[in-house]
């Protein structure tokens, strides 16, 4: 990322506000990301609608993840995932994933039975079955981002969630660190909360070095800002000005 394009400023900082408690249908999150500065990607994450499936209201998700032309000679990047959510305790329903990365392929349908504590993984791509079993408070890594936007949080609380990725359950951390003000440029000045999640799972950029993010200390709490450490180099991604507006 470039340099002048957030840093953090000297200012006072408000109180932290309660988050919202339901999601708004429409709401669309566009990010761009870059490596020591160069655009190597883009993606968003929308809550699309609220759908009734197998009996249950639930919000239907979906996020979607792209390499620029440049990455793309290299290493193409095109995943798309559908998360359906309990409208109430925002836990996923169903997932789906059909993602591209490299040589590798995935296509895979996953559903959740709180009654059972099983996680149901169907392949599309060779048809293989697989039951997991998960905890009571299961979250996938979609579900997980928007139950995170609805938790109280303190700084220096840990929150704690049991995350189903890739037919395994990850116990991960969430740590808010501090409050302070940040400056993105062309944007504005935003009071923020960081974060520093603590997990190791494929597909997360936390899979490997260290993750920070900046979310909005307002009741929407929307991720700003996120900076990774890796073996590779500094990586961000920055919010679009577009998504800044209030829904």
């Amino acid at each position: 990322m470039q340099a002048e394009e957030a840093r953090e400023i000297d200012a006072a900082v408000p109180p932290i506000a309660p988050p919202r408690v339901e999601l708004p249908v429409g709401e669309r999150l566009s990010f761009h990301g870059r490596w020591f500065g160069i655009p190597v990607g883009k993606g968003w994450i929308e809550v699309k609608e609220r759908v009734v499936l197998n009996g249950r209201a639930a919000y239907h998700i979906q996020a979607e993840c792209d390499s620029t032309e440049l990455l793309s000679a290299f290493y193409p990047i095109h995943d798309v995932l559908h998360s359906y959510l309990d409208v109430n305790s925002l836990q996923p329903l169903q997932f789906e994933k059909y993602q591209r990365e490299g040589h590798y392929r995935a296509e895979e349908i996953v559903t959740f039975d709180y009654g059972r504590l099983t996680a149901s993984y169907r392949s599309l791509l060779n048809g293989t079955t697989k039951e997991v079993p998960i905890p009571p408070d299961a979250q996938d890594i979609i579900s997980a981002f928007y139950w995170l936007r609805r938790q109280p949080v303190v700084p220096g609380q840990p929150l704690v969630l049991n995350i189903y990725s890739d037919e395994k359950i990850y116990r991960t951390e969430i740590l808010p660190l501090k409050t302070l003000t940040l400056e993105l440029l062309r944007r504005g000045t935003f009071p923020c909360l960081l974060v520093e999640p603590k997990a190791s799972f494929r597909g997360v950029l936390v899979r490997r070095g260290r993750m920070w993010v900046y979310v909005s200390l307002d009741a929407r709490r929307v991720p700003l800002l996120i900076r990774v450490a890796t073996p590779w180099g500094p990586m961000a991604a920055v919010l679009d000005r577009e998504s800044l507006s209030p829904h």
